[in-house]
């Protein structure tokens, strides 16, 4: 998985860290942290979703 929800200090928030480059993930225009638990397992849910379809999508041949 490249990204992981973790709870922040001192336990009360959530943040989406993006593994690849050891930051905080973003999506539109957002930073994630200060994130409800639930806020953070969706955000993580999604970009691991959308990091693995485009490295699936990455190695297809393009047409053409």
């Amino acid at each position: 998985m490249r990204f992981v929800a973790v709870q922040e200090p001192p336990h009360h928030s959530w943040a989406v860290i993006d593994m690849g480059s050891d930051k905080p993930a973003e999506h539109a225009g957002r930073v994630l942290i200060g994130l409800t638990s639930h806020e953070a397992r969706r955000f993580t849910a999604a970009a691991n979703d959308e990091a693995g379809y485009r490295e699936t999508n990455a190695l297809l041949p393009k047409p053409g």
